[in-house]
């Protein structure tokens, strides 16, 4: 006995017509509550508005950064561009020449005359002239200089000071005037004969003998150490020259600080003519300081 298929059917619960109408009625309800409307248009109104408003913020943020960039970059390179006295002083062991104020440092370009056969007053046979540049040059009057000084050059205060009654200062030199006496020294002990003359003599050859010669080394030592400490890197040419070949231009450029500015400063700074004497602080050390 076979099974009879049952057909079932299933009536949707709505028309097509009545979904239709269904859906009509809803889109025309929809348009007939104008404050549905409203409220999506004010929401969409809101959102354009909130993005305007955050574009401006972010455009005026950008604006601050990149004027805070600018002017740090300003600033950093207005740091990084020093003055002449200023990169001097960067360069340079403390002295009291090097301070703003001081009027000390000014530079200058000079050429250096390196020619054997060029002719100065401070070249050649010596004579009175001659005797008289080198002094000018050595100008070994001291300075007197502060406490403050003192310590910020990393020195004891047991050094030379003057009284009270006379400034109460310490005694000090510049080493640019000691480099040109301990030259002026080997200068006038290449010329021995004449300065060993009784009308010729310099000071510093009243010594012994002994005396004379570790004078020399001393200034022999303490010039190798200033031109090495400076390492002059400046360049030198040759060219071809008769008859020798090769030869060496010496006369090159450089940009040297000026001497009578320093000797100005040491001049303004002057000690009194009479040396200080020791009383009852007077420190005495046992031999030349190391």
């Amino acid at each position: 006995m076979g099974f009879k298929s049952k057909k079932t059917t299933y009536e949707p619960l709505v028309s097509d017509e009545a979904r239709f109408s269904q859906s009509s009625d809803s889109l025309e309800s929809q348009e007939d509550k104008p404050m549905l409307r409203r409220r999506f248009q004010r929401t969409s109104s809101r959102f354009v508005s909130w993005a305007k408003t955050g574009g401006t913020v972010l455009a005026v943020i950008n604006t601050i950064l990149l004027v805070a960039i600018v002017a740090i970059l300003s600033l950093y390179q207005h740091e990084k561009e020093c003055s002449e006295i200023q990169c001097a002083a960067k360069t340079s062991y403390y002295s009291p020449l090097l301070e703003e104020d001081s009027g000390a440092i000014e530079y200058e370009v000079r050429r250096f005359q390196g020619a054997l056969e060029h002719t100065s007053v401070y070249k050649g046979a010596p004579n009175k002239e001659l005797d008289a540049a080198w002094e000018a040059l050595t100008h070994m009057n001291n300075s007197g200089v502060s406490g403050e000084v003192i310590d910020r050059i990393g020195k004891s205060r047991v050094a030379v000071k003057y009284p009270d009654s006379q400034g109460g200062q310490y005694d000090v030199g510049i080493e640019v005037f000691h480099h040109m006496h301990c030259l002026n020294i080997i200068r006038q002990y290449t010329y021995k004969e004449y300065y060993s003359r009784p009308e010729n003599r310099p000071m510093s050859f009243t010594d012994s003998e002994p005396v004379i010669r570790a004078h020399l080394d001393h200034c022999i030592e303490m010039l190798r150490e200033a031109l090495l400490c400076h390492g002059d890197v400046g360049i030198i040419t040759y060219n071809w020259v008769k008859p020798w070949g090769i030869y060496p231009d010496f006369s090159t450029q450089h940009k040297c600080r000026k001497l009578d500015k320093i000797v100005a400063w040491a001049d303004k700074n002057a000690l009194p003519a009479e040396d200080p004497e020791p009383d009852e602080n007077t420190v005495w050390l046992p031999g030349p300081p190391q």
